[in-house]
């Protein structure tokens, strides 16, 4: 099966992701994180590694801005692999260039969401959705 999933790790720590995350993160043959793009102060690798039984590569933002995230496109490639984002996957376009690109290459992409600072900034305001402009 070659496939990338885009997994939300939610806001925090490692107890943010989905439960729908967790189980494709436990089901992957190939587990990467960025953590660059958003600061989970109390989140700790050891921990995710544990609750999800898997090693995790952390990649850099040279890996996926330079390098176009080709060691993870090739594992993709090859088998299943897992990308997990701080937050939701998509906010940052750095994320969407990585899909583009593995799909151009074959790899069939899914998403998983996660809870994003946008979702959590307009409820702690008080304000609803539909008052930032027509829906």
């Amino acid at each position: 099966m070659n496939e990338l999933v885009f997994i939300g790790l939610g806001l925090n720590d490692e107890k943010g992701i989905t439960v729908k995350g967790l189980e494709e993160t436990q089901t992957a043959d190939q587990v990467f994180m960025e953590l660059y793009t958003n600061l989970m102060h109390d989140f700790s690798l050891q921990r995710f590694e544990a609750l999800c039984g898997k090693k995790v590569q952390i990649v850099s933002r040279k890996i996926l801005e330079e390098e176009n995230g080709k060691v993870i496109i090739e594992a993709a490639q090859v088998g299943k692999a897992v990308f997990l984002v701080p937050g939701d996957p998509f906010i940052a376009t750095t994320h969407v260039t990585l899909r583009i690109d593995a799909e151009k290459r074959g790899v069939k992409t899914r998403i998983i969401h996660g809870t994003s600072i946008m979702s959590v900034i307009i409820s702690l305001s008080g304000l609803h959705n539909y008052k930032f402009g027509k829906t």
